[in-house]
């Protein structure tokens, strides 16, 4: 069995807060190649630096060298080389919405029989959506290929999406696609480190916090554009504490962000007059964050924002024990039990968003797009007010609706999650087997086109086989004192130095055209016209070639 990615699953960045997305892929990918039963699994990366850096990192995140050792790392370069000679079961990306168009038209051109690709979810508001559907669309997705969607509301949106793009093209342009993308429900996993419990107490103790304080948590983003916007929860707690016995309540909002959000939310927290009441704890270590839910006595996410489809740290409080306090949206719906492991705080979205956010949304700035949205999206204060009364005063509630979070949590172990992907791909798999096999098709790719054409105007000329080509005196040195000409490494692995041996030698008597080297290369190393080019006109750029034209004379 042979898994392969053009997805990495990690980010090199300096994400010193781990939220999101990088998060998930990273639990995903240990969780695969720890729980994973394929024999092997292989990663292409864009170039040597992120090959040899995630290798290091998978290195360091897999410590048995028997499941290191089914980890295998190509460069993408040789990806169509790859799916045309080697037998893959599935390819799976770590977001369906970017590279998978381009992988499936590599894989309709060059796999003989076809593999599945799948992808996940992650947000799926973006303004980028609906062309990310239509270039699907206009690939063929096959019968056998899928998006994994992370909740049932991701599922209802992506075919909400599909559905609303078909209905449009035919309607405006006779334009039928009769083919349904396949959508496959398999929620994020969640790391056994958040199991292991410690004494709330010590805990507490570890942060300096008091143990008769009462403890409210949000992990997340630091932003109001991105994540809560916090000034009418602020507001409500303010009003609250004036008037109610809320002396050992105290609130803290963790996570990630820039200087100015975190500026931003202490300045609102300040206008409240809630210094005392809560703390922001930005950008914290990694390794403490499992310890901060455990000091928590419950979670507070009053989410907003519709970049948010799953509720990955929803899922983090719960199997640390905690009750939850959430909005009624998306994803989170279905992991909070209403009066069972927490409350659902009601939303309510309107019909329409005025033309001003609507008439712009491809000019405004992403993040300003999902600031003007959440704007629209009201949580309903009144029951926030009493959610947070009830778990404040009840003790034993809390301990009782953190004891069913953690009975829920269960069920999102990575071991579970990455058998339900087996079980996926495998029924995919067999759907592949029964189909027609695939034409290999050597049309240039719809998306990408062709840009040898497309460009061709750019430079001076093209080359032609008629061009005759020789040796300039750089390159008869390089022939008789076999000189090395300098490589960059991600450039090198494009080449084969026996082709470049092959045209210098052909040359080394004089000139010729370049239909007779294209035929050398081809009758002595089986290469292609295309790659007899590409040879030629490196060794032309390095100065070792040139061209005999307009009267010139070796």
């Amino acid at each position: 069995m042979r898994f392969a990615s053009v997805s990495m699953f990690m980010d090199f960045g300096e994400w010193g807060f781990r939220m999101g997305r990088p998060v998930a892929n990273e639990g995903f990918l240990r969780a695969l190649l720890t729980h994973g039963s394929y024999d092997t699994y292989e990663f292409f990366c864009p170039d040597i630096y992120h090959m040899e850096r995630f290798s290091q990192n998978v290195d360091q995140m897999i410590e048995d060298p028997a499941l290191r050792a089914r980890v295998k790392v190509t460069l993408q370069l040789a990806l169509a080389e790859s799916v045309a000679g080697t037998h893959y079961d599935v390819f799976h990306l770590g977001d369906f919405t970017s590279l998978m168009p381009y992988l499936l038209g590599v894989r309709n051109r060059y796999s003989e029989p076809p593999f599945p690709v799948t992808g996940v979810t992650h947000s799926l508001d973006g303004v980028f959506m609906n062309l990310r559907y239509l270039e699907l669309l206009l690939q063929g997705m096959a019968p056998f290929d899928a998006i994994i969607c992370t909740s049932r509301s991701a599922q209802d949106a992506v075919s909400k999406g599909f559905s609303w793009i078909k209905e449009e093209m035919e309607r405006r342009w006779n334009v039928s696609f009769t083919a349904d993308p396949q959508l496959i429900h398999i929620p994020l996993g969640i790391d056994d480190d958040f199991f292991e419990h410690t004494d709330k107490n010590a805990a507490k103790n570890f942060f300096r916090i008091p143990a008769e304080k009462v403890v409210a948590l949000s992990v997340g983003r630091l932003s109001a554009r991105l994540k809560t916007d916090w000034t009418p929860v602020l507001g409500l707690l303010a009003r609250m504490v004036a008037s109610n016995n809320f002396d050992n309540f105290l609130f803290i909002i963790a996570g990630g962000g820039d200087d100015s959000d975190i500026r931003l939310l202490q300045e609102v927290i300040a206008q409240f007059g809630l210094q005392e009441k809560v703390l922001v704890f930005a950008n914290f270590l990694p390794e403490v964050k499992s310890t901060l839910y455990q000091a928590a006595d419950f979670y507070l996410s009053p989410v907003d924002n519709f970049q948010e489809t799953f509720g990955l740290n929803i899922l983090e409080a719960m199997a640390s024990g905690l009750p939850i306090i959430a909005s009624d949206f998306s994803g989170y719906r279905e992991l909070v039990s209403q009066e069972v492991n927490g409350f659902l705080l009601k939303t309510v979205w309107p019909k329409n968003l005025p033309e001003c956010v609507l008439g712009n949304l491809g000019i405004l700035h992403e993040s300003m797009a999902r600031l003007y949205f959440s704007q629209a999206l009201a949580v309903d204060l009144g029951e926030l007010e009493q959610a947070l009364t009830t778990l404040y005063r009840d003790h034993v509630l809390r301990l009782e609706m953190g004891a069913a979070s953690l009975e829920q949590a269960q069920a999102y172990r990575w071991p579970h999650i990455i058998r339900c992907y087996e079980e996926a791909w495998a029924e995919l798999a067999a759907t592949s087997r029964k189909i027609v096999p695939f034409a290999s098709r050597k049309d240039p790719d719809l998306l990408l086109g062709n840009p040898t054409y497309t460009l061709s105007h750019y430079p001076s000329k093209t080359l032609e086989d008629s061009d005759l080509v020789f040796l300039t005196p750089f390159g008869l040195a390089v022939l008789d004192e076999n000189i090395e000409i300098m490589k960059y490494a991600d450039a090198a692995v494009s080449m084969f130095p026996e082709l470049h041996s092959l045209i210098l030698e052909e040359l080394g008597s004089g000139s010729e055209p370049v239909s007779h080297i294209k035929e050398a290369a081809q009758r002595r190393l089986e290469a292609t016209e295309a790659q007899t080019e590409y040879h030629l006109l490196w060794l032309m750029k390095q100065g070792a070639v040139s061209l005999k034209e307009n009267g010139a004379t070796q």
